[in-house]
This record gives C-alpha cells, sequence and structure tokens, in this order.
C-alpha cells in the first residue's frame, strides 16, 4: 500500500508491552510487542511512498476499549498523494504477539487494505456507541 495513515493508540500502548491468554482466560504480558509494532510500523512507512505513523491517544475512547479484548490497536486508512482519505478507516488488533506485529506490517506492505487479509482475530469489529444529543 503506497499511502496511509496508521494511527497507534499510545494509550494502549501504556498498558502491558504485550499479552498472552491461557484456556482459563488469564492474561499474562509479554514483553516488548510494543516497541516491536513500532519498529514495524516505522519500516513500513520508511518503505511506502505515502505512508505516515501517528501515535494518539485512544482514538475509540474508553468505553470502547473497554468491551474489547486487552492488545495493542492501529486504526488505518489509505490515502492519496495529498493525504486526502480514500478508503474507510480499517481497526487493526488487538495486536498481543510478535507473529500478529508480523501480520500487519505484511499487510500494510500489500497493495489493497482489505481487512478480510488480515488473519481474523485481527480483524477489529468496534463500533462506536451513537452520539447523545
Amino acid at each position: 500500500m503506497d499511502g496511509f495513515t496508521a494511527v497507534r493508540c499510545a494509550s494502549c500502548a501504556h498498558m502491558s508491552s504485550g499479552f498472552d491468554e491461557d484456556a482459563c482466560g488469564t492474561v499474562a504480558a509479554l514483553p516488548g510487542v510494543d516497541e516491536v509494532l513500532v519498529e514495524g510500523l516505522r519500516a513500513v512507512v520508511r518503505d511506502s511512498g505515502h505512508g505516515m505513523l501517528v501515535t494518539s491517544g485512544c482514538p475509540l475512547g474508553a468505553p470502547v476499549c473497554a468491551r474489547r479484548r486487552p492488545g495493542l490497536m492501529v486504526l488505518v486508512q489509505t490515502c492519496d498523494t495529498e493525504r486526502r482519505p480514500v478508503s474507510p478507516v480499517i481497526g487493526v488488533g488487538p495486536v498481543r504477539s510478535t507473529d500478529d506485529v508480523r501480520a500487519v506490517t505484511r499487510w500494510l506492505q500489500g497493495a489493497a487494505p482489505d481487512p478480510m487479509a488480515l488473519p481474523a482475530h485481527l480483524r477489529c469489529a468496534i463500533a462506536r456507541e451513537p452520539t447523545r444529543g
């Protein structure tokens, strides 16, 4: 993918740096997954013609994140050479292991951001809560 913006959630990065879940549902930290994710995303951005990596606070909001599996989140949107969006935002995650990082970076290096090309456990289906007025 040539032009894209990848938004890495810094709030997720402040949680344990990785996650592993056993058969009983116990979550344990795996060291260094966020660092590997950042370096992988930086490498993909360097190799792309118009890629950009952004680190932000939680783009989904605490209520939404509280309902999902723990792990690192990345939002991806393709754009043209003038940085105008050309596709919907794709939620990727939760990224919980170095194997997940490899899957995400390989996906970003592909031609088009098809969420179905991601492993099923990385296809983030998060719906925002409706705005209350």
